[in-house]
């Protein structure tokens, strides 16, 4: 999975309705370059077949970012749901360990990309100290590698934290990240702040980013921007 090709950058469709969600892949119809589309589960849960719509309108492989944390056969088969409606790629949290197992199973047998969420971008070292009894770097060091061992064929990560996993193989997303041209950072409750190109700078395979388009005037010319930062930060590479 780690050599299969795949967009480095996810455009973050956000929206918890159908006619919403539609109309931002709207506003992005034309934009030339490497990305795929990421839908959130509150859209999904409406009627899965939206995956299927947005991949037709936008022509781009779609992320279903389920965060699953369930029992053996109820992510087995949302993976199914999903996969069968158009779906490249998936996610569960690592936390969710040997459950993942048939989950997985059933995203290879649809050749979808499987992510273990490890800590969200919305906490901090005070959240780890808290629940795991961890700084923020041992917490993501431990579940990055978790997702590995369980299976998965990478994992989702704050960019602040793509130091700490250098020895640690598979995919590795940054979500949320935010060009530097984008004032509104924390927008979402964001707590742990990267720009696109540095994330790709710094080793992630993949970005996701949302809202500096959407919330901007000209949403083509601000995806554009962001590709073009990613682009440039892989030739450098």
């Amino acid at each position: 999975m780690k050599n299969m090709q795949f967009p480095h950058t996810y455009l973050a469709v956000d929206d918890s309705t159908r006619e919403g969600a539609i109309k931002k892949a709207r506003m992005i119809e034309g934009v030339e370059g490497d990305y795929g589309i990421k839908l959130n589960l509150d859209l999904i849960l409406r009627g899965s077949k939206i995956i299927t719509e947005i991949g037709e309108i936008t022509g781009r492989p779609v992320f279903a970012d389920l965060k699953m944390n369930n029992g053996k056969r109820t992510m087995r088969e949302l993976v199914q749901e999903v996969a069968d409606r158009g779906a490249k790629m998936v996610n569960a949290y690592v936390q969710a360990d040997r459950l993942l197992s048939e989950a997985i199973k059933t995203a290879e047998a649809y050749n979808v990309i499987f992510l273990g969420v490890t800590v969200t971008t919305h906490f901090d070292e005070a959240y780890c100290r808290k629940y795991y009894r961890r700084s923020l770097p041992e917490t993501i060091d431990f579940l990055a590698k978790e997702a590995i061992n369980q299976g998965c064929h990478g994992y989702i990560i704050p960019g602040t934290m793509l130091k700490f996993v250098s020895n640690v193989d598979g995919i590795k997303f940054v979500p949320a990240t935010r060009p530097h041209w984008y004032n509104d950072k924390k927008t979402n409750d964001q707590e742990q702040l990267c720009q696109p190109g540095e994330a790709i700078s710094n080793s992630a395979d993949m970005i996701s980013c949302g809202s500096p388009v959407f919330k901007s005037p000209d949403p083509k010319e601000a995806l554009s921007l962001i590709l073009d930062e990613v682009s440039a930060a892989l030739a450098e590479r």
